[in-house]
């Protein structure tokens, strides 16, 4: 969860929803909308606002009930937290981007300012919890809506990089990815700089020799990810390499 959701639960500017600027979206209360976040007091609070604008609201406390919601019924639209436990929002876009490309998605966070998309974030709208009102969020929802039919041919003819998990530092302080290859199905290690920023790399399977393009999940890393994944492919790595 994070810093500055609880400003993200303010309810008292709920009637503004039906009159706010850019007017209601087209085909308003057949556009279903599926919630991903582990705050239940923010998974509430969103449909909640939502289902008073008038959309079918689902909710899923993380990445892997979302998935289950989305093998059971394909929503219109889905926001999903960046922050969240186990499977973070970033990895969760990035399988939804490949196996579910006709659903536009809403990233959301307190971390990061301002409206813009943060760079790595595989998402066509982004949601800054605790810094906008109400009708901040019904412009998002209904601009996406709007636009979904460009954004889902942008989907099909961009296909998303994959998610390279992110497992371990090295006795050298290097830090290490697991990256699976799409051609042989197998998994390499890839080693990143713990400066490198956020963004789209390309990596060559160490298996079958194919490009691969990943996002990098060292800077949003899962450290309670199981360390034998990282030891089996570190152990035969006995000294550092010469500078």
């Amino acid at each position: 969860m994070a810093t500055g959701q609880i400003s993200a639960v303010k309810l008292e500017p709920v009637k503004p929803a039906a009159n706010w600027e850019t007017g209601p979206a087209p085909s308003l209360h057949q556009s279903h909308i599926l919630v991903v976040d582990d705050d239940s007091g923010v998974r509430e609070t969103l449909t909640l606002l939502l289902t008073a604008a008038g959309y079918q609201i689902a909710a899923a406390k993380n990445g892997f009930e979302a998935l289950q919601k989305l093998k059971a019924k394909i929503p219109t639209l889905m926001m999903c937290d960046l922050d969240m436990p186990d499977m973070s929002g970033f990895e969760l876009l990035s399988i939804v981007r490949r196996r579910f490309p006709a659903v536009p998605v809403i990233a959301m966070s307190g971390l990061y300012p301002g409206d813009t998309v943060p760079e790595g974030v595989i998402a066509d709208a982004f949601y800054s919890k605790g810094q906008q009102t109400p009708p901040g969020l019904f412009r998002v929802v209904a601009d996406v809506l709007r636009r979904s039919a460009s954004h889902v041919r942008s989907h099909e003819t961009a296909p998303a990089p994959i998610w390279g998990q992110w497992i371990g530092t090295d006795n050298c302080g290097t830090e290490h990815v697991l990256v699976p290859c799409e051609e042989c199905l197998r998994s390499f290690s890839v080693a990143v700089r713990t400066t490198a920023t956020a963004g789209v790399y390309e990596a060559r399977c160490s298996f079958c020799g194919a490009e691969v393009q990943y996002i990098s999940g060292h800077e949003a890393a899962d450290h309670t990810y199981k360390s034998v994944v990282f030891e089996f492919f570190t152990k035969r790595r006995n000294a550092c390499p010469a500078e």
